[in-house]
């Protein structure tokens, strides 16, 4: 297995199996969102893979129709973990940034340009990310409006996680926590940049999201087990208050 493969392979089962994990919490009506997240996060990071587009992509008529979906499906992990976050770093500007109406202005373009590119680009046989099409303009341009909106979000949201990560009064759960979603961000803008031009950076335009997917989960999962583990402590001291009156 190459090194590209077994960072889109690993991102695909950490996402997963985080989803699924949070699936029963999700039921009871706690933090839904963050399911819908890893959710979207795992067909993403699916339809990054060869082995699992092609047969998607077939069914859907083997005119990259799965790109499309893996492109929305990307919008949306980057909104609702963008949303998030920013509740859980206490940012009023990050999140008056994302879901105010310059935030939501920014992913309405992007959306409508990325449907309007894909329908003018011809794309007639299925390609994985596209890359058998490497000479096509608009294919270009369709790449790199896909990565503006991520972009947007995670500068949004690098300094408040690093923040966060530094408050020596915060728990270190939720430092750690913040500290991996800091770093995730950080690689998600790099790889944006890179993206916007034609270097040849090879295995690092895989690496970079994949390992961005699997930090940020890693962060997730810290700030969620300290939620966790918080409500465990309130339901015992609960419990105990109780039992002495």
């Amino acid at each position: 297995m190459s090194v590209t493969l077994a960072f889109q392979y690993a991102a695909l089962i950490v996402s997963a199996i985080f989803a699924l994990l949070r699936l029963p919490l999700a039921l009871k009506g706690r933090n839904p969102m963050l399911f819908w997240a890893l959710a979207l996060a795992a067909i993403g990071v699916g339809l990054s893979i060869p082995a699992i587009y092609l047969p998607v992509d077939a069914l859907l008529g083997g005119v990259n129709y799965a790109n499309l979906i893996l492109r929305f499906a990307v919008y949306g992990v980057v909104l609702l973990i963008g949303s998030i976050s920013a509740a859980a770093f206490r940012s009023v500007q990050a999140r008056r940034l994302i879901l105010g109406r310059a935030g939501l202005v920014v992913l309405a373009v992007a959306v409508f340009v990325t449907t309007v590119l894909f329908f003018i680009s011809d794309v007639p046989v299925s390609s994985p990310g596209l890359h058998g099409y490497p000479d096509e303009y608009t294919v270009h341009v369709y790449g790199v409006v896909g990565r503006i909106y991520p972009a947007y979000v995670a500068a949004c949201l690098i300094a408040p996680a690093f923040r966060a990560a530094a408050h020596a009064r915060r728990p270190v759960l939720l430092r750690l926590g913040s500290g991996l979603i800091g770093i995730a961000l950080t690689e998600v803008v790099i790889w944006s940049i890179l993206g916007a031009t034609r270097l040849p950076i090879g295995v690092w335009d895989y690496i970079l999201p994949h390992s961005a997917v699997i930090v940020l989960v890693a962060g997730l999962g810290a700030v969620a087990f300290y939620g966790i583990a918080l409500k465990q402590r309130e339901k015992q001291s609960l419990l105990t208050s109780g039992y002495i009156r």
